[in-house]
């Protein structure tokens, strides 16, 4: 079975041509060398299984030393301590929460790229409907791309990523 990550994931690699620009109505915009967004869309797909999967400490491995997470409410969350901390409390084994989300636009500039798109966090048993826009900045750690920064703000534009039940 296909993570919601996955799927998303499959319908963005389809969508690119080599080393130009794809945007289309409803399709991400790419912007940098084919070969570094490829590396990083397959990062996301491993953060996704990852996550689906607990495996923390897996998840953990795909985000730079210092990594920031930059959530509502929350004091920012630095480097893997903290970031371990977050997926624990949010994603350990006995979680119900669901993840959603669309990619807007990946660039690619030398050893930083960033990405921005929507989200929607779904957890039925905590009374959780978190919808919201994210900026990801990625960052080259020994020629592998790592998650640097984690940004997310609330937004009602999230809630369009609502599943049909």
């Amino acid at each position: 079975m296909k993570s919601k990550l996955q799927v998303l994931l499959i319908g963005l690699c389809m969508s690119c041509t080599p080393g130009g620009v794809v945007s289309a109505q409803g399709a991400p915009l790419f912007e940098g060398p084919q070969a570094e967004i490829d590396a990083i869309l397959t990062l996301l797909t491993q953060w996704g299984e990852r996550r689906e999967a607990a495996d923390i400490d897996g998840v953990i491995e795909l985000h730079h030393p210092d990594v920031w997470i930059m959530t509502r409410d929350r004091a920012i969350i630095k480097g893997h301590d903290g970031a371990r901390a977050f997926y624990l409390e949010n994603y350990d084994a006995g979680s119900s929460r669901e993840q959603y989300g669309t990619l807007t636009e990946l660039r690619v500039s030398g050893g930083m790229a960033t990405m921005i798109g929507r989200f929607l966090v779904v957890d039925e048993a905590k009374g959780i409907e978190d919808p919201g826009n994210y900026l990801i900045v990625l960052r080259k750690d020994n020629g592998a791309w790592r998650i640097f920064r984690d940004i997310d703000t609330p937004s009602p534009d999230g809630l369009a990523l609502m599943p049909d039940e």
